[in-house]
């Protein structure tokens, strides 16, 4: 990124007028250095440039024309305290403040997927690589900064060489040591958490993991359950879709009123990975799939199928699918998830159960009390006939 020449001049004549005693005062050291990820979804691979300009980067995909667009995610969890765009100068521009005086900064961006004041955790979306504002050169990369809060102002200075500006580490690797460095990175941010599999008990109206008890006397018999991440803080919340009136709740709160419809499967999902969740329906009936205003997708599925959503490739975006109890077999668009697997009676569930990012299929057996993945029970003898299964990040 070009430097901000106007910028770098005010801070030199600030320095300037700044008595010899003061400059002599040593900065104050930061807290311990969070555990950054690279900022981008599990397993993708990217080159890190120093360019001109360390410790700043200018990050790339590999291969570099499927930079444009690729989603960002934060690197380790924090408050955003900056979102906003420059058009004639650094475009579309992201800060996070991660606490202990730690912050990250994401220049050039296409989209920004987060507001000020917003919690994010690690893996979460926050935007998307671009190449918006006049220093980007027209250059789709993200130009990232990591830096200290040397001077206690509560922000990170960006854009020009100054004392706040650190070296970025991902995964324990510095980067950006020396001007002209080239660097091959696989993100291994991989999710802050595994997702785990619990029940909605709709004949008493509690809800469970194996051994916590996540709320009691909520919900009532004919609620669906769901779980999803409606705020973007990392965490899922439970929920019910109620098809006698049409609403979804949850705990205290109505997240939708009068949309959905009797025989509707609900099934929520990150449908444009900004990171939110959003409820959705699968209607057998007609094989169509809905979120509010919008047509996810017709004429796909038959009467019997059950829904699950999930992020099967890593890319930030869930997708619908289903398992057919008749056949065993478990479908997305276009493919085959897996063939012959489950048993009619199972109900199907969809986790991230190993925190690499990417979702995987599961089942709740009832006539066992068992649940189990392809090749792996994952429990046994836990929940009860006429429990309904959920899967989330509760924690």
């Amino acid at each position: 990124m070009t430097m901000l020449r106007r910028r770098a001049w005010v801070a030199l004549l600030a320095v300037a007028a700044v008595p010899v005693m003061l400059l002599a005062v040593p900065a104050p050291e930061a807290s311990a250095r969070p555990n950054f990820q690279a900022p981008f979804p599990c397993g993708t691979a990217i080159r890190a440039e120093s360019f001109g300009h360390a410790p700043a980067l200018d990050i790339f995909r590999n291969p570099t024309s499927a930079t444009e667009g690729q989603l960002l995610v934060a690197p380790a969890a924090g408050v955003v305290n900056q979102s906003y765009s420059s058009p004639a100068g650094a475009g579309n521009i992201v800060q996070i403040n991660h606490g202990g005086g730690w912050f990250t900064t994401y220049i050039h961006l296409q989209a920004r997927l987060v507001d000020v004041g917003d919690r994010v955790q690690r893996g979460v979306g926050i935007g998307r690589v671009g190449h918006t504002g006049e220093t980007s050169n027209g250059v789709p990369h993200l130009h990232f900064e990591m830096a200290v809060d040397r001077n206690g102002d509560g922000r990170a200075e960006w854009g020009y060489p100054n004392n706040e500006r650190t070296t970025p580490v991902f995964n324990g690797v510095t980067y950006g040591q020396t001007n002209s460095q080239s660097s091959q990175i696989t993100s291994r941010n991989c999710g802050s958490a595994k997702d785990e599999f619990g029940v909605f008990r709709p004949s008493d109206g509690s809800w469970y993991t194996p051994g916590t008890v996540l709320t009691t006397n909520w919900g009532e018999p004919g609620d669906l359950p769901f779980a999803a991440d409606l705020n973007r803080n990392g965490i899922d919340e439970i929920g019910v879709f109620r098809p006698s009136t049409g609403n979804w709740h949850t705990v205290g709160q109505i997240v939708h009123s009068n949309w959905g419809e009797p025989g509707d499967l609900p099934v929520p999902g990150d449908w444009n990975g900004d990171g939110i969740t959003q409820i959705g329906v699968f209607r057998p009936s007609t094989g169509d799939w809905f979120t509010p205003g919008t047509v996810l997708r017709t004429n796909w599925g038959e009467p019997g199928d059950l829904p699950v959503a999930g992020d099967w490739n890593g890319d930030g975006i869930d997708e619908p699918a289903v398992f057919r109890p008749s056949t065993k077999d478990w479908f997305i668009l276009g493919r085959t998830l897996a063939a012959n697997w489950g048993e009619p009676g199972d109900l199907p569930v969809a986790g991230d159960w190993n925190g690499d990012g990417i979702d995987e299929i599961g089942v709740f057996r009832p006539s066992t009390r068992t649940w189990h993945k392809p090749g792996v029970v994952m429990q046994s003898n836990w929940g009860e006939r006429g429990d309904l299964p959920i899967a989330g990040n509760f924690n």
